[in-house]
């Protein structure tokens, strides 16, 4: 039965593989989540994450996303008024297709690196990898760090800052999923990992105390002397025990990137609920009297699945404001979306999970949906068709009821009830200034431009190959199970006959011998099916169908039920759809959000190491699972041990090392004192705060490294230091080397 059971289980998986290369992921697209984007000279890349093919009625499984797309945010479409997208990009199986991490864009030297991310399953060793734009090739990227090994982490908070050419990766999730001999609970990180893409230097710094953090978010604001890094949101994994707790999105972390400082700042207004895995960008006035960062939806950390709404947060006032809900009605919650701000004044929110929906997410727009930030786009509303040539951010009427001045600025509320450091009071009172960035390499001339037919990077022959040899194995296998059904039943009824020939023994009153007695033949055993099939009433997935209504100019929302190929993610009243994600943290009770297990539907393994399917994975196979844990409340925490072994991995020799001075490096930025408001902008029209009452527009339809070895702390991602607090380096970078391997 079990070579059965595994013959069986082959077949779906071949039958998977052949099903993923025929679909083509713009005319077949229906949700994304999870992935990472990067914006490089007018596009907008799209790498890994996961998919749902359209419809989903008749496409259960959700699959590893394996293309590089990008949308051209030179364009925008007639009907639903989004970039146009396009799949004719080089992906190569040995580069990774990860969930949760971050592409760090190069602007200068027009490129992009991949970090961090999880599998689907069985994960790789640690590597690091660069995308040319302009050549449209894949290189792994050479690098020097300050500790002996670097771990994946996943879903933690990234940006970059691209006049000093260094990115920034906060936090994230290590776990069985993100590191191939990862043992015990998925704990969080709370150091913060830097990339400097001049000196390719890939270090592992403190974060601001050692509580691990995760899904939360991160910007990059133009102020103080070097610039400040915004964190807020997500999870703490104070305990390292396997619990969490949603963070309190008043408690506003900042990183000062001239001084290597970490603050923490109380905010106050309308503060919304904890939530995870949501999407923000920012923005500023153009005198940077306020600096204003714009927040959408999330998945819930307790007794909420998710949200649909908007907020933003302003500072130096450190307050909130709440500039959109959908009400209940019209209410579509998700995360794992991506945001992206375009010149300053609009935001691309692409994608997300949505937890109590089974609509595609607006297939015509491929999940975009845009955010004017000024609220001046053509409906002069918050969410509006993205405009290629909108290029200037103008302050919007709810923030300037709040803090005063007017458009372009003139803030007057400039500070918060109370500093919690007084040096933040003197930050936001200074603008950094940037000598230009010269890149590092010659740049290449483009090789071509996308057409108005855009490409999927796998071919016709290649499609019809994969599914015709597909067919054939799937045949094949067939076969094999029906011959060994045939033999069994042929040795069953062998051994009928044989127990009915046998002889009778000889009557009581003969002077006959007995034969000697024989152990009773078992029979035939009974046929049992392969598998029970579920009740599928009782799958989480099934239960409480919502009756949508499209809130889309469009109408081109696709309305399929499918069967939901994930557990519940949340345990609460009102029954959900099912998660996006398998719950990789083990058992918790009820009521844990949002990524609990559901001990009923874990009959089944995964199809294949591609994709997710339904029926859930089996109870053996949960065991090497990583999920993200249920939030409880605190109890006592106990010491992880961090002797287990971790695999060394080797990398390439550091770049030669540039020669500068730190007199040089500092010469690359000059401070100076916030500009005046010229303009004098204090608003003087007839505009009055009013929260934007419009639906959500046509789209939204819907271990520390536990690495072995004594003196490890189990607050960091790995080295021989344990915990590398204060081992940020000081240095200004120096602009410069764009290191690549081959292809050169």
């Amino acid at each position: 039965m079990a070579f059965l059971r595994l013959c069986f289980f082959a077949a779906l998986n071949f039958a998977a593989l052949s099903l993923q290369q025929s679909k083509d992921p713009l005319k077949d697209f229906c949700r994304r989540w999870g992935h990472q984007t990067a914006q490089v000279d007018g596009r907008l890349y799209i790498d890994g994450g996961l998919v749902a093919w359209n419809p989903l009625s008749n496409n259960p499984l959700n699959y590893t996303n394996s293309w590089l797309l990008f949308s051209d945010l030179n364009s925008s479409t007639t009907d639903i008024g989004m970039p146009q997208q396009y799949a004719n990009l080089t992906k190569n199986s040995t580069v990774p297709s990860v969930s949760g991490g971050i592409l760090w864009a190069d602007e200068v030297n027009k490129c992009f690196y991949l970090f961090g991310g999880e599998f689907q399953n069985n994960p790789e060793g640690f590597s690091f990898w660069a995308y040319d734009t302009v050549l449209n090739q894949w290189n792994a990227t050479k690098y020097s760090s300050n500790v002996k090994d670097i771990n994946r982490a996943s879903y933690g908070a990234g940006t970059q800052i691209d006049e000093l050419g260094v990115g920034y990766y906060y936090g994230g999730w290590l776990n069985n999923h993100t590191s191939p001999d990862w043992k015990g609970p998925p704990m969080a990180t709370s150091n913060l990992i830097t990339w400097d893409m001049t000196d390719g230097t890939l270090n592992n710094n403190t974060g601001p105390d050692n509580v691990g953090r995760a899904e939360g978010s991160m910007v990059y604001l133009p102020a103080s002397d070097g610039g400040l890094l915004v964190y807020f949101g997500g999870i703490e994994d104070p305990y390292r025990n396997g619990s969490f707790v949603g963070a309190n999105m008043s408690t506003i972390h900042i990183f000062d990137v001239a001084s290597s400082k970490w603050y923490t700042q109380k905010a106050g207004g309308t503060v919304p609920p904890a939530r995870r895995q949501f999407c923000a960008g920012a923005s500023w006035a153009d005198d940077h009297s306020s600096y204003n960062i714009y927040l959408y939806g999330g998945f819930g950390t307790e007794n909420v699945t998710g949200y649909d709404d908007a907020y933003m947060l302003s500072l130096p006032s450190f307050t909130w404001i709440k500039a959109w809900s959908a009400g209940n009605a019209t209410n579509y919650p998700h995360g794992g979306c991506s945001a992206n701000v375009i010149s300053r004044d609009q935001m691309i929110i692409m994608g997300g999970w949505f937890t109590t929906s089974d609509t595609c997410d607006s297939p015509n727009g491929w999940g975009q949906h845009n955010m004017n930030l000024g609220f001046n786009g053509p409906s002069k509303t918050l969410w509006d068709k993205y405009d290629p040539k909108v290029a200037r951010y103008f302050v919007p009427t709810p923030i300037i009821s709040v803090v005063g001045g007017g458009p372009t600025g003139g803030a007057t509320a400039t500070k918060p009830s109370n500093w919690d450091n007084p040096d933040l009071s003197v930050y936001f009172t200074r603008v950094p200034s940037f000598s230009a960035r010269a890149a590092t390499r010659t740049i290449p001339s483009a090789t071509g431009s996308p057409t108005s037919k855009p490409k999927s990077h796998t071919n016709v022959g290649a499609i019809a190959g994969g599914v015709i040899g597909g067919l054939v194995v799937l045949i094949a296998i067939l076969s094999l199970i029906l011959f060994c059904l045939h033999r069994r039943k042929k040795t069953n009824k062998s051994k009928e006959k044989a127990n009915a020939q046998q002889p009778s023994p000889p009557p009581a009153e003969l002077a006959a011998t007995s034969p000697i007695v024989e152990m009773a033949s078992p029979g035939a055993a009974k046929y049992m099916s392969m598998q029970q099939q579920p009740d599928m009433n009782h799958h989480p997935a099934f239960s409480d169908p919502n009756s949508l209504h499209s809130r889309s100019p469009s109408g081109n929302a696709e309305y399929q039920v499918p069967n939901s190929p994930y557990t519940a993610q949340y345990s609460s009243t009102t029954p959900t759809t099912a998660a996006p994600y398998p719950s990789p943290y083990g058992t918790y009770p009820p009521g844990a959000l949002p990524y609990s297990d559901n001990s009923n539907a874990y009959d089944t393994p995964a199809y294949d190491d591609r994709h997710y399917s339904y029926p859930p994975p089996s109870a053996a196979y949960h065991q090497r699972q990583s999920s993200y844990p249920t939030p409880t409340s605190p109890h006592h925490p106990h010491l992880y041990d961090s002797s287990q072994p971790v695999t060394q991995t080797y990398y390439p020799p550091p770049p030669e090392p540039s020669h500068h001075s730190n007199s040089q490096s500092k010469s690359h930025q000059s401070y100076s004192d916030r500009m005046g408001s010229p303009e004098g902008t204090q608003y003087s029209g007839d505009t009055e705060f009013q929260t934007s009452k419009t639906n959500t527009p046509a789209h939204f339809y819907a271990q520390p490294t536990m690495s072995g070895g004594a003196g490890h702390s189990p607050g960091t991602y790995g080295g021989e230091g344990g915990s590398f607090r204060g081992s940020l380096d000081q240095r200004r970078p120096v602009r410069g080397r764009f290191v690549e391997v081959d292809h050169m």
